[in-house]
């Protein structure tokens, strides 16, 4: 939907699951490690998502909060 919005851009569901599984082993570690961080240090962290239109494309915000950063 992103790729259309910024250019009426096509791509397969085929070549984005091709894409997702070549970059999973590259970081896949990193991702795991920020997963414990966030389980060990930041137990009560919340997110939210927020789409908004600026000059007619979607834009979206994204805030996480805790107790140490309201």
């Amino acid at each position: 939907m992103l790729l259309w919005e910024l250019g009426q851009i096509e791509i397969g569901v085929g070549t984005l699951a091709g894409t997702n599984e070549g970059i999973d082993s590259t970081v896949a570690q990193s991702i795991h490690s920020l997963k414990q961080w966030i389980k060990q240090t930041q137990p009560h962290i919340l997110g939210d998502e927020t789409p908004w239109v600026l000059k007619g494309l979607k834009q979206w915000l994204w805030i996480f909060a805790n107790s140490d950063f309201p």
